[in-house]
């Protein structure tokens, strides 16, 4: 049976939380610290002329990366953030790092929401080779304005990701809390539990993987400690049924 390992990691730009100056950690120890056949990375601080640190870990890693560019951004002011105005000097995006045979099946735009400085805010679909098995893979990054964003994100999402019968995960910051991600998600489950954030002292789960128990079987799912980002990574174990679909949409 196909199997494969996989985590999700907002990395907060690739800076520890807190205000300025802000301080880097090691991106690319943290990543190895994952320890997955498929990283979804979120908030991947691009400056303009120059290359990401996850750009950097997967080229030290010996991984592809796949960057969906999702908006302007800046690490200046109290804290790093996406922005519409003349302040950016970068992009924020998301990243599917894996050492897996990969390819890029689309981007799903589900923007704009009110208050969102992303508004054409996207999730990125990718075909996964595992094993010659197809799995598609969703990776998200949710907005963070509540209380409406993320649900009708989520209600967008749900609509268009591949039927059952088709191997499918969705992994990323949903922004959202499990039991409200699950009310959009009817026939997905929740791959790991466990909070992971806020990172120094986690109150809530807002980072997840789902995934239909008809199509993929989960092996094993934990929240990962504290690796620098103001989340904590989650990481799970994944297996592929016999029979499962694998074709790609």
């Amino acid at each position: 049976m196909a199997e494969l390992s996989l985590a999700s990691f907002n990395i907060h730009y690739g800076v520890r939380p807190g205000p300025e100056p802000h301080t880097g950690f090691d991106v690319t120890a943290a990543l190895a610290t994952l320890d997955a056949d498929v990283l979804v990375i979120q908030e991947v601080w691009r400056p303009d002329g120059g290359p990401s640190a996850v750009d950097d870990a997967a080229r030290e890693l010996g991984f592809a990366i796949h960057h969906l560019e999702l908006g302007r951004a800046t690490v200046r002011g109290r804290w790093p953030h996406a922005t519409t105005g003349s302040d950016s000097d970068g992009t924020i995006g998301v990243a599917i790092v894996t050492n897996l045979p990969t390819r890029i099946v689309e981007r799903i735009v589900v923007g704009p929401t009110v208050g969102d400085p992303i508004r054409d805010r996207a999730v990125v679909r990718a075909a996964l080779d595992v094993e010659g098995v197809t799995v598609q893979l969703v990776g998200v990054h949710l907005s963070s304005r509540l209380p409406h964003a993320p649900p009708i994100q989520l209600r967008r999402l749900a609509r268009v990701v591949p039927p059952p019968g088709v191997p499918t995960i969705v992994a990323g910051d949903c922004n959202f809390w499990g039991p409200g991600v699950r009310t959009f998600f009817r026939g997905w489950r929740r791959a790991v539990r466990g909070r992971t954030w806020p990172a120094a002292h986690p109150h809530s789960q807002i980072d997840h993987v789902l995934v239909r128990a008809v199509d993929v079987e989960v092996l094993e799912g934990r929240v990962l400690p504290d690796l620098g980002s103001d989340h904590r990574p989650v990481r799970v174990r994944l297996r592929i049924p016999p029979g499962a679909g694998g074709a790609t949409a």
